[in-house]
C-alpha cells in the first residue's frame, strides 16, 4: 500500500509539472488570455480529496497568464476574471498562502472593485491564518490605499491590535485612521490606551504630544457641535466658531493638520495615506 501511495504521489508530481511547462509553452506561441475559473462548488464536488491539487493548477495556469499579460490589458479586461479565480483557488484550498500575496500585488491597484474583491479574498485568509499579521496588514491598508475608507481601515487595524502579539504599529494606525475619517475621540481613546501599556520613554514622548494635538481637536469639534445645537446648522468655516464657541482655533501644524469638511471636523496627516492614479 505504501508503494502504491508513493507512485502516485510521484505521478501527481509529474501531472504537476508537465501542466506546469504546456502553459508556459502555450504562453510563448499564442496571444496571452485568462478564462473564468468555473465555481468553486463544482471543483469542490468533482475534485474530492484533491482539491489542493485542483488549486495550484489554477494557480499555475493564473500565474503564467500574469507573467505574460501587460498592465494595461489586465486593467481593461481581466480584472473581474482575475479575482474570481484568485477568489476560486482560495475557497478552493485556503491553506495555500501564495494567492493571496499574489492577489494583493496585482489586483487592488486595478479598481476599486479590484480592491474590494481583494479584501473579500483575504478575510479568507485571515480566518485561515488568524495571526498572520501581513495578510491584516494588507486588507486594513487597502481601504486606505485604494478605497478611501479611513474608518473601516481604523476598525481593521484595532481588531488585529488586540491579537497577542500584534505590532504596536497597529493600534496607532488606528488612532491616526479613526482622527482620519472623522472619529477624532476614538483615536484619542486608542492613544491613551497605547499609551498606558508603553514603557519605552521616546515612545510615550510621541504619544503625549499626540494626546495633545488630539485634544485640541476634540475643544474645535466641541465647538462645533455647540454651533449645531445653537443654530441647527454647521458652520461653512471654522472662524465662524470663534470667539462664541471657541477663543481660536489652535494651530495645529507639522506632524497634524485640522481639516474640515462640513460637517466634519477631521484630523490627519499633512499627506494623508491614499491611493491616487
Amino acid at each position: 500500500m505504501s508503494i502504491l501511495r508513493g507512485f502516485s504521489f510521484i505521478l501527481l508530481i509529474i501531472l504537476y509539472g508537465f501542466i506546469f511547462l504546456l502553459q508556459e509553452r502555450q504562453a510563448q506561441t499564442r496571444e496571452i488570455s485568462l478564462d473564468n475559473a468555473l465555481p468553486v462548488s463544482f471543483y469542490k464536488i468533482t475534485s474530492g480529496y484533491i482539491r489542493q491539487l485542483a488549486a495550484e493548477m489554477l494557480f499555475i495556469k493564473t500565474s503564467v497568464f500574469l507573467g505574460g499579460v501587460k498592465s494595461d490589458v489586465l486593467k481593461n479586461k481581466y480584472a473581474t476574471v482575475l479575482g474570481e479565480n484568485f477568489e476560486v483557488m482560495t475557497l478552493l484550498y485556503p491553506h495555500f498562502i501564495d494567492p493571496y500575496y499574489f492577489c494583493q500585488a496585482f489586483l487592488p491597484p486595478l479598481s476599486q472593485n479590484a480592491a474590494r474583491k481583494t479584501n473579500t479574498i483575504l478575510k479568507t485568509g485571515i480566518t485561515t491564518f488568524p495571526k498572520d499579521f501581513i495578510l491584516r496588514f494588507f486588507h486594513a491598508t487597502n481601504y486606505i490605499l485604494y478605497l478611501n475608507e479611513p474608518l473601516k481601515s481604523a476598525d481593521a487595524f484595532a481588531e488585529s491590535a488586540t491579537l497577542p502579539d500584534a505590532p504596536p504599529m497597529f493600534g496607532h494606525l488606528a488612532a491616526v485612521f479613526s482622527a482620519q475619517g472623522g472619529d477624532i475621540a476614538a483615536g484619542l481613546i486608542t492613544l491613551k490606551t497605547l499609551l498606558a501599556s508603553e514603557k519605552d520613554e521616546s515612545v510615550r514622548s510621541r504619544y503625549l504630544k499626540e494626546i495633545a494635538i488630539f485634544e485640541q481637536a476634540m475643544q474645535v469639534n466641541a465647538a462645533l457641535i455647540g454651533y449645531q445645537k445653537k443654530y441647527s446648522i454647521s458652520p461653512k468655516d471654522l472662524q465662524e466658531l470663534v470667539p462664541e464657541f471657541i477663543q481660536a482655533i489652535p494651530d495645529i501644524k507639522n506632524a497634524f493638520i485640522l481639516v474640515y469638511d462640513p460637517p466634519t471636523l477631521r484630523l490627519q496627516r499633512p499627506q494623508p495615506l491614499q491611493y491616487k492614479k
